[in-house]
């Protein structure tokens, strides 16, 4: 029965089953929408809270924090490539994103799989943010909501250019991570690699919805694509809704005034 899985039953199975991984998937997906609802109670009962208590120091749990995930989105994006890779010149570009084929077969499927059940991990993110009283944006937590929802519920199903969507965020993943990693441990980074990142995040949604016009439009032309009408109009908003929050963040922060963290450095600069 797929409510007697476990994770380390699907995760130590030879090759990775992903028949197997989704139906033990699916038994989360209560669960982990109700913890996503927690999350946003628990975070917003935090930063309630420290209002009147000194932040807390944390360096130590953080500078261990990024390092994991961005060693862990490193082997990710270079899996999943691999992985993605494969599929394209095997089976040509357009397949790669409108048919499922091996992809979630083996180690690319696996670590499809963690990517998926690490986006509850990553609600840690907003914990260290609150902990130490640093700004909370609508679009930090927002964003973290949505994607895991998301993760969870596609997986369940058939959804060919998640491939695209998983690899390109590990990818961006593991330079953002390392680049927090780098700050935690009180290195200087300038701020145009933040103004980078940015746009690599950014890019990632413009190539997302590229690929998803080009798969509405092969569905409507009849050709056979591996997703549903819900999931299609699902990401399309979530990731039209992404490139409005960060491309207002990226004008916020770069350009707006010489642009915020610009300002912030020059300061810092000046002082020195």
């Amino acid at each position: 029965m797929a409510s007697e899985l476990t994770f380390w039953q699907v995760a130590t199975t030879t090759p990775f089953n992903h028949e197997l991984a989704k139906q033990y998937t699916t038994t989360l997906l209560w669960p982990v929408f109700w913890i996503s609802m927690a999350y946003i109670v628990v975070i917003f009962s935090i930063k309630a809270y420290m209002k009147n208590v000194k932040p807390f120091d944390l360096t130590g749990p953080l500078n261990a924090w990024n390092a994991a995930l961005a060693i862990f989105s490193t082997l990710g994006s270079l899996i999943t490539g691999y992985g993605l890779l494969y599929e394209i010149t095997t089976r040509g570009l357009v397949s790669s994103y409108t048919r499922v084929g091996d992809y979630y077969s083996g180690m690319s499927g696996l670590w499809t799989w963690l990517f998926v059940l690490s986006k509850v991990g990553e609600f840690g993110d907003t914990l260290f943010i609150v902990l130490r009283k640093k700004p909370l944006m609508f679009l930090h937590w927002y964003h973290h909501v949505l994607t895991m929802n998301y993760a969870f519920i596609t997986f369940t199903d058939n959804v060919a250019y998640n491939s695209w969507i998983t690899w390109m965020n590990f990818s961006v993943h593991s330079v953002m991570y390392g680049y927090y990693m780098l700050r935690s441990f009180g290195i200087h980074v300038p701020a145009w690699i933040a103004k980078n990142i940015t746009t690599l995040q950014i890019l990632q949604f413009v190539i997302t919805h590229f690929i998803l016009f080009h798969v509405g439009y092969l569905a409507s032309t009849g050709v056979p694509v591996d997703t549903t009408p819900f999931y299609f109009w699902f990401c399309l908003l979530m990731e039209i809704s992404y490139v409005i929050l960060f491309g207002n963040f990226y004008y916020q922060s770069y350009v707006k005034g010489g642009g915020k963290k610009f300002n912030a450095e020059k300061k810092v600069v000046k002082a020195e």
